[in-house]
């Protein structure tokens, strides 16, 4: 496994936890049927909480080599495989490559 696919891995699972929210938010929406203005807040706020959730957790990923965060500057369009987007291919912290195995070489 390479650098990119684990950033990419993580990205997904803190993707998931919040598509996990912002589902909860829905289903608590969905299954209440009061008209009442606190029930649509607390959702709302829910959903918020949700998003900041994700964007937080994406951002505080490690470089697998340096331990430090790389989340804020790789966004999922960096770690695409291919494609005419620009892409980041190195750790700004250590300068390791992306595309080198995550297990680091023994010296």
């Amino acid at each position: 496994m390479t650098i990119r696919d684990y950033l990419r891995q993580r990205k997904a699972r803190y993707l998931g936890i919040g598509t996990a929210c912002l589902v909860l938010a829905a289903g608590l929406i969905l299954a209440h049927g009061m008209s009442a203005w606190a029930v649509y807040s607390a959702a709302a706020f829910v959903f918020v909480l949700g998003y900041m959730t994700c964007v937080v957790l994406s951002r505080s990923i490690a470089c697998p080599r340096c331990k430090s965060a790389v989340g804020g500057y790789t966004t999922w369009l960096n770690l695409r495989t291919s494609g005419s987007v620009r892409r980041m291919n190195y750790c700004a912290g250590c300068g390791t490559s992306f595309d080198e195995p995550v297990i680091a070489p023994h010296s």
